[in-house]
């Protein structure tokens, strides 16, 4: 075993550029003061590594279908399109609150209380309807 000091945070350090697309997919942080701030930040950094245009203006993220806004308890998702490929039951699981979807499926909104992957393939499925719908 090598004790050159070279461990992992260096090896991350030294590939930082190559390994960015990364953040998009790796856990968050919820707890604390800053939970729906943080939950925010990833959205937007999966947004933007799903190719989604958006902005992020503080506590607030807009982006081509709808918009997000970091609240203190998880992050509020406001997404619109035209008959959306979802059900009520999407909504249900751990890491979701207050989920609501119009009868005509034409907008949700939800709050995320985590970041986990059922929050990302809901997230996915909507940007993949919204892009290629």
């Amino acid at each position: 075993m090598s004790t050159d000091g070279r461990g992992l945070d260096h090896l991350m350090a030294q590939n930082e550029t190559e390994l960015g697309f990364l953040s998009a997919y790796g856990g968050v942080d919820e707890g604390g003061e800053h939970g729906g701030q943080n939950l925010l930040s990833a959205l937007h950094r999966f947004l933007k590594a799903g190719g989604m245009p958006s902005t992020l203006d503080g506590a607030r993220l807009s982006f081509d279908a709808g918009h997000a806004e970091a609240e203190e308890h998880g992050c509020r998702f406001t997404f619109k399109g035209s008959h959306l490929p979802l059900v009520a039951s999407d909504m249900k699981s751990s890491g979701f609150s207050e989920g609501e979807l119009k009868a005509d499926r034409s907008e949700v909104e939800v709050v995320f209380t985590a970041w986990t992957i059922d929050q990302r393939r809901f997230v996915e499925r909507l940007v993949e309807h919204h892009v290629h719908g």
